[in-house]
């Protein structure tokens, strides 16, 4: 059963059959009671009209009797002068047998002078107007204005509710048509011209206040039958609120089973393609053979297993000082792309680090805007510390269940995010391992150059592509001068330090697409695709003077001048196999050191006596390199 409180709260549909009722049947009474208000209201102003057309009825014929007989006299009075318009009449004026003095009233002057009266002492006001009246002080308001030309234009009656003095008045005003009485005095009319209008206006107020027992019992009545319905539509409500209550129980179980449904499906089916990514992320970075490709394949499967977040994963590069971001996604990524390691709390905990609130939480230094969520999650495997996993949002979303919500971050997306930082870290770990053994397995840990099996592995494919282009290859084999000198004068330790900084030299001097190498010993190879022999002499004699500029310190103390002896041979023209090409090689070396050192000498050329930057020749290579002695080479 469904408490009261959760019937307030899901009954929205239970009360649609209480409060849809109630509305109707109080729009039905207020529509009710609406049309009686209309109707007084329309009988309010009916009576007022009939009150004014009595009114003007009995003016009309106070006016026809006063002309029928031709006007009538009354006594000259301060307020009833002689008529100055009647000046032509020689009877206006005249007097009593007792010499009282007499005017002649005609009946516009009569009706105005009774207007004048009930204006002082009544509540029903009246006036006389024309468009052209005599006297120009009588001039028409506005509402008498457009009467008078709505009657000329044929209105029979005009009437409207006006203000008056601050009272409400309802006005009604009637042609006054010109009879044969009138044209005594109004000879520039004709018989039945609308020569101006009787206006007559009724207060409200009374009338309004005589109806206040009649509205008093509608409004009653009207409340009265409201709530006998009112009543009725309660009731059958609360008849009908039991078996609507268990509907609603039955429809909210069913829901609720149907929503944790849905809810487990989903969660089924999130983990799974998250399984399903993580797998295939795992499985991508064990197939990747550098770093460089395991980064893009991170850009590539982050953003697919963290799409609701935005965020960066930061490893270490170039430097063990400094994180950078290898790979950044969302629609709000970080905008920092590299930090040192104390900047990040959960780099110096070696935990999770998660702060929901940045304005109680510890916030990492290496954000430069705070946000209200993220998170950040190490990556060590082995001892070794790998990096840093930034996920942020703006918003966390909250009931994907479990423990940490009041955290604000889903436990769903927070065991991902753990579960995927101890994959990449292993995933890292073996793939730096497996980049160390191969560069260890193909570099001199000295030189940092190739090493001789590398050159026996890659020589042989660099000639097949020079001769599938149709192109050239230079070898330059680099000798150190008088090696065993350095060694017996500053001892090995300086002559590692001299050899080392001579990889760097070599590796800064060539192309992207040389081949620097060290061949054993003092002894360097550099394969050269793609270069004629112009350009061959000319490296050559640039790698040679820059050796001679070379300066080498070991433990603040020079280690002299540097010189280097080179032999120089070219495919196709000295041989089209790497053998015959190193041995070419070697044998041009051996003639430049031969010939006094710090030279270059060329395969197959005859010799030059000068050791200037022009190449020395070497005789042609022999079916056998014949290695020079120990003595000769130091």
């Amino acid at each position: 059963m469904l408490s009261a409180g959760q019937w307030g709260d899901g009954g929205a549909e239970s009360r649609s059959y209480l409060w849809l009722p109630l509305a109707a049947w109080t729009l039905v009474v207020a529509a009710s009671l609406g049309m009686n208000i209309i109707q007084e209201h329309r009988s309010l102003l009916e009576t007022a009209r009939l009150s004014a057309r009595i009114n003007y009825e009995k003016d009309i014929l106070y006016r026809r009797w006063n002309a029928l007989h031709g006007g009538v006299y009354a006594p000259v009075t301060k307020d009833n002068p002689p008529n100055p318009l009647l000046a032509h009449l020689p009877e206006r004026d005249g007097a009593t047998a007792g010499g009282k003095q007499l005017t002649l009233i005609i009946p516009a002057q009569m009706t105005r002078q009774v207007y004048a009266l009930a204006n002082m002492d009544g509540d029903i006001r009246g006036s006389i107007v024309s468009l052209k009246p005599f006297n120009p002080q009588r001039t028409p308001d506005d509402w008498e204005a457009r009467s008078l030309k709505e009657l000329e234009q044929g209105a029979r009656e005009v009437s409207g509710v006006e203000t008056l003095k601050g009272k409400t008045y309802l006005r009604l005003m009637r042609p006054l048509l010109v009879e044969q009485g009138c044209l005594n005095c109004h000879q520039d009319y004709k018989l039945g011209d609308v020569r101006g209008g009787l206006s007559v206006a009724v207060p409200l107020e009374p009338l309004w206040e005589a109806g206040r027992p009649h509205r008093l019992a509608m409004w009653g009545g009207h409340l009265f039958l409201w709530l006998l319905g009112s009543g009725g539509i309660i009731f059958g409500y609360l008849r009908l609120k039991d078996n609507l209550r268990f509907r609603r129980e039955a429809e909210v179980a069913m829901v609720d089973a149907n929503e944790k449904l849905k809810v487990m499906v989903y969660e089924s089916s999130l983990r799974h393609r998250q399984a399903v990514l993580l797998n295939d992320m795992t499985e991508m970075l064990q197939s990747c053979l550098t770093m460089e490709e395991a980064h893009r394949a991170l850009g590539h499967f982050l953003p697919r297993l963290f799409p609701e977040e935005s965020g960066a994963l930061y490893l270490f590069r170039e430097s063990p000082n400094f994180l950078e971001a290898v790979a950044v996604w969302g629609s709000d990524p970080p905008t920092e792309t590299l930090f040192e390691p104390p900047d990040c709390l959960a780099l110096r905990r070696g935990r999770l680090h998660q702060v929901a609130d940045h304005s109680r939480g510890l916030v990492c230094a290496h954000l430069n805007q705070a946000r209200a969520s993220y998170l950040c999650v190490p990556l060590a495997a082995q001892g070794e510390t790998l990096g840093v996993l930034h996920l942020r949002a703006e918003a966390w979303e909250i009931g994907m269940g479990g423990a940490g919500e009041e955290e604000g971050l889903p436990e769903m997306t927070r065991q991902l995010a753990g579960l995927t930082g101890e994959q990449l870290s292993l995933a890292i770990s073996n793939l730096k391992l497996r980049e160390s053994l191969a560069q260890q397995a193909i570099r001199d840990p000295l030189t940092g150059l190739f090493n001789r099996r590398y050159l026996d592995e890659t020589f042989p494919r660099e000639l097949h592509r020079v001769k599938r282009k149709g192109a050239s290859l230079g070898v330059l084999m680099l000798d150190l001068d008088h090696f065993k000198r350095f060694n017996d004068t500053f001892g090995h330790k300086a002559g590692d330090v001299l050899l080392s900084a001579v990889g760097n030299f070599l590796k800064s001097r060539i192309r992207r697409e040389d081949l620097p190498c060290r061949y054993g010993g003092e002894e360097f190879v550099l394969i050269l695709p793609e270069i004629s022999l112009e350009d061959l002499c000319l490296r050559a004699e640039e790698l040679r003077r820059g050796m001679e500029e070379l300066q080498v310190f070991h433990q603040g103390q020079y280690l002299g001048e540097v010189t280097v002896s080179l032999g120089a041979a070219l495919y196709p023209s000295h041989g089209d196999t790497p053998d015959a090409l190193l041995r070419a090689a070697d044998a041009a070396l051996y003639q430049a050191k031969q010939e006094g050192r710090n030279r270059l000498a060329l395969a197959g050329l005859a010799p030059s006596p000068e050791p200037s930057a022009a190449p020395t020749p070497a005789p042609a290579a022999p079916a056998q390199a014949q290695e020079p002695s120990p003595e000769a080479d130091f």
